[in-house]
């Protein structure tokens, strides 16, 4: 007989290897199957030994035999390492070393990775498999499986040991089996990312004799999962089961009204909990035939369809067929039955048309990979074609329609018989609605396509407003020009949860050079995770400054508008210029004024900006520019790109004179930054590793950074762009604040005004009575320079000061009538005044380093505690804590979780549970913690979870 096996695709997600025959032939016995079902009796990341015994039956006569065996490694990608022992009937199969790590398809993964011919891993399993037909013995066999790691994080536990065992038993009983192999996964990923749900499938081919009777027909299939999949065979559905191990199980079905004798019959199946995995299939079919009691050799031969065994002395042909591959419907050699002469197909009859049937077999839409499709970004769609034959087609078209408008027309330069193509179009809709697809096939003058029913497919496509792109740029709220200087300050803010009643309080000290006048203070709250339970909500607070209520002058926000975790951040701007006097210390205070239990929002941090005029400061040109763009890479982002996800911020308006400049500043803000992938531009400046969590990684400022080199005159620009998914993941990020300062050198910028009515009186007298200190030189060559303001009607007149840089402006003729002794000069920073004498004034510069009171930085800032079963605590993660401030402090945590949330359920904290933890530090002392994730057995839930963990602290 003829031995084959159908492949389907796997979960295009995270990848998979589907089932395919491993081996297949015919007994006398049966095929015996039985397993160890583990992991919950096994300890983690330790050495681990299990010992399996199988009972063969004892007149087994061992045809064919197959061991295979399952060791998690820990995580579905990460490179935890180890080594698995494999034993069998005392004799040593192999030792593995298991030290690959895993990349998911959807992120360019190859679906798995094969570590040698007989070893692979999927996702965080590695399956072995060896040929033990030469070890298996009637009665009773041992297998030993021991795991030892090879780091600290390899967890080891060994989920599944089976044995396969064809035989025969001298009876006269015939059984056709197959054995299909592999480790094919189902995820929640697929549906939710790519919106495909995958259901996966393997084929057995029966070739049972013309002319037999079925009399018995089991599929049995082993899985790993902790809940069984939904099955159907053949069409029909199979009853589902409980898995016997902690993450494995299997099924036995009687399949005998379902089965077809030769043939495909294919076994479907279908994850209901978050993960799945089918690892292997075994089909029997008893039957009989009128030669029953002939006296024959009972074994009948034996085929192997995997890598052509020495075993297999068959030419893949079942001893029944006794034509030589002739059908007996065919009359004459090769002619088709309707042909009435050689090689000439009926239709063919008066051209050279050849006879195609051309289909359009799917219509799937993506953005960079992701099931999705975007509004105003430019999206793929894959079209593909297919020809059922009976002959090779010619050339064709193919159109692509979007709300019955043709978006493109494509060649196809002709497709074999049975082939398919896949064609790819781009797609750039501009309206977020259901858009609907058409894709049409148009055959050539060459064709001849009598069913036309299947040369167009129609497609319903969601196209939704993807939040996370880089589509709100910060706005320049306030341009102008100070003699003076800026001041933006965090204070002492901090992340902090606001739940319903809670008041949230940061403070500024605020320290402006003797005499400065506040011309512009700005207060800018950044808040973000604003929620009422799990629906995303704008906060309801209110803000005291100073003693003030205030509300918001400008109030910018944005949201990912889609899928799962779908809340809003934002930033709110206030004006206090009126309550910003000068130095001095400042107190903000925010309440979440929501009644609802539930609600909630997070505050990243609050700045204060303060634009102030100082006699003694240089002229100054700045630019604030403020606003709230939420951009992602990660890969739950829908497919978005660093290009898609870059905020651009314009610094547009007066002309800057570049010759004249002394220096210039830039401030940015971005609300949890912390990403070294992270790109900052500033016109033809690019870097990266500015936002390193510096104050923190919710607040994460570039303070005064020297742009004077990458300046422009007009129109500079400053971007940051997110990293790629592939940089660490990728980077969620709330760019929020930009403020470019540019300072000159002594004099005035070139927008300076001097008016035409400025009087420079020509009676200043230097009287003879001036007294000039020793070594000072006053001559008749005094120059008046031309590039000082004078304002209107100004008189410099007795007594006046001429100080360092104070010149007196432009072609202004000053004759001095004063009795001055000749070639002395009045030198920068000399007094001369009436009746005084010139004095020396020397300045102490003061510096002081104010640490706050109470200040707590905690890294990392996020935990992954990767694939976590219940009744199995997951490796444990450190966190450090530092205490920046000048007191000892004593440190307490909250979880911030969905109802019976696995985190809120089983965080563990130092081996307590999160809710008990309190941990005392010194003044500007680190500790670190050790964080675990512990789910009860009897905890329901799955798949992938996301929470927050505040850790608060006070005077201890």
């Amino acid at each position: 007989m003829v031995l084959s096996s159908g492949v389907c695709s796997a979960d295009n997600y995270v990848g998979g290897i589907p089932l395919t025959s491993a081996h297949s032939g015919t007994v006398s016995g049966g095929v015996y199957c039985d397993s160890y079902y583990g992991m919950g009796d096994q300890e983690a990341k330790a050495s681990n030994t299990i010992e399996k015994t199988f009972t063969v039956p004892d007149n087994a006569n061992v045809e064919w035999a197959m061991l295979l065996t399952n060791v998690y490694c820990g995580h579905m990608q990460n490179n935890y390492q180890g080594k698995a022992k494999v034993d069998f009937n005392g004799k040593n199969l192999g030792t593995e070393t298991l030290n690959v790590p895993y990349t998911y398809s959807y992120n360019g993964g190859n679906g798995h990775v094969q570590v040698n011919d007989h070893v692979n891993r999927v996702t965080s399993d590695y399956m072995m498999y060896y040929d033990v037909t030469g070890l298996v013995k009637a009665g009773k066999n041992t297998a030993v499986v021991k795991t030892d790691p090879l780091d600290s994080s390899f967890d080891g536990r060994i989920r599944l040991v089976t044995l396969v065992v064809a035989y025969n038993d001298g009876s006269k009983k015939t059984i056709w089996y197959q054995v299909n192999r592999g480790h094919d996964a189902d995820s929640y990923y697929s549906d939710d990312e790519m919106n495909e749900n995958y259901i996966g499938s393997t084929a057995f081919q029966a070739a049972l004799p013309e002319g037999s009777s079925l009399t018995d027909s089991k599929l049995t299939l082993v899985y790993q999962a902790s809940s069984d999949g939904a099955y159907a065979f053949n069409g029909n559905a199979l009853s589902s089961g409980t898995p016997q191990g902690t993450f494995s199980g299997s099924n036995t079905w009687d399949v005998k009204d379902s089965l077809k004798s030769s043939g495909t019959n294919t076994l479907t199946y279908d994850r209901t909990a978050s993960f799945y995995k089918n690892v292997l299939g075994i089909l029997t079919a008893e039957y009989t035939t009128s030669s029953s009691g002939d006296s024959t050799d009972d074994t009948p031969a034996d085929n192997t369809t995997d890598n052509g065994s020495a075993g297999d002395t068959t030419d893949d042909i079942s001893s029944d067929n006794t034509t030589n591959d002739t059908s007996s419907d065919n009359t004459t050699s090769d002619v088709p039955a309707g042909n009435t002469t050689n090689d000439t197909p009926a239709d063919n009859t008066t051209d050279a048309k050849s006879s195609a049937d051309l289909g359009v077999q799917a219509i799937k839409v993506s953005h960079n990979s992701a099931a999705k499709a975007w509004k105003n970004l430019v999206n793929t769609v894959n079209v593909t074609v297919i020809n059922n034959g009976p002959e090779k087609a010619g050339s064709f078209a193919l159109e692509l329609y979007s709300e019955g408008f043709l978006l493109e027309s494509k060649p196809i330069n002709g497709l074999a018989n049975g082939a398919t193509e896949a064609v790819e179009f781009v797609w750039k809709p501009e309206d977020a609605k259901n858009y609907t697809l058409r894709a049409v096939v148009v055959p050539g003058s060459t064709i001849n396509d009598a069913n036309a029913t299947n040369n167009e497919l129609s497609k319903t496509q969601e196209v939704m407003h993807n939040g996370y792109i880089g589509d709100k740029p910060l706005e320049t709220y306030l341009h102008g020009t100070v003699k003076g200087n800026i001041i933006y300050d965090y204070g002492n803010s901090s992340y902090v949860k606001v739940s319903s009643g809670d008041v949230y309080t940061a403070a500024h000290s605020l320290s402006l050079p003797e005499g400065a006048i506040v011309k512009y203070a700005r207060l800018y709250n950044f808040w973000t995770w604003s929620a009422t339970g799990s629906s995303g909500v704008i906060p309801s607070m209110s803000l005291d400054f100073a003693g003030s209520s205030l509300t918001p002058e400008a109030e910018y926000a944005d949201q990912k508008g889609w899928g799962q975790y779908d809340y809003p951040t934002g930033t709110w701007a206030y004006n206090v210029t009126g309550l910003v006097s000068g130095s001095g210390n400042y107190i903000t205070t925010v309440k979440n004024t929501n009644s609802d239990a539930e609600n909630s929002f997070c505050i990243d941090g609050i700045a204060l900006l303060v634009v102030y005029e100082d006699a003694s400061g240089k002229e100054t040109q700045y630019w604030i520019n403020e606003g709230c763009d939420a951009v992602s890479t990660m890969s739950s982002s829908g497919g978005l790109t660093p290009d898609e996800a870059t905020v651009k911020i314009a610094f547009e308006g007066d002309s800057i004179d570049l010759g004249n400049v002394d220096n210039a500043r830039l401030w940015t803000t971005v609300q949890s930054g912390g990403h070294e992938g992270i790109a900052l531009k500033f016109n033809e400046m690019s870097i990266s590793g500015v936002y390193d969590s510096t104050p923190s990684s919710n607040l994460d400022i570039d303070e005064a950074r020297d742009v004077t080199s990458y300046l422009l005159s007009q129109n500079n620009e400053a971007q940051i762009i997110a990293p790629s998914v592939t940089d660490n993941s990728g980077d969620y990020m709330i760019p929020s604040s930009a403020i470019l300062a540019v300072s000159y050198k002594s004099g005035t910028t070139d927008d300076t005004n001097v008016t035409d009515d400025t009087n420079v009186t020509n009676d200043t007298n230097v009287t003879d009575d001036t007294n000039v200190t020793d070594g000072t030189n006053v001559t008749d060559d005094t120059n008046v320079t031309d590039d000082t303001n004078v304002t209107n009607d100004t008189n410099v007149t007795d007594g006046t000061n001429v100080t360092d840089g104070t010149n007196v402006t432009i072609d202004t003729n000053v004759t001095i009538d004063t009795n001055v002794t000749i070639d002395t000069n009045v030198t920068d920073n000399t007094n001369v005044t009436d009746d005084r004498n010139m004095k020396d004034d020397t300045n102490v510069t003061l510096k002081v380093n104010i640490i706050p009171v109470i200040s707590l930085t905690v890294s990392p800032d996020s935990l992954d505690f990767g694939t976590v079963s219940p009744g199995t605590p997951s490796e444990s993660l450190p966190l450090a804590l530092k205490n920046n401030g000048g007191i000892s402090i004593k440190v307490t945590a909250e979880v911030h979780d969905q109802e019976n949330g696995p985190f809120a359920t089983g965080l563990l904290l130092d081996q307590n549970i999160w809710s008990n933890y309190s941990k005392v530090l010194a003044a500007e002392s680190a500790e670190t913690s050790q964080a675990q994730l512990d789910l009860p057995l009897n905890y329901s839930s799955t798949g992938q979870f996301q929470g927050t963990l505040s850790l608060w602290a006070e005077a201890a």
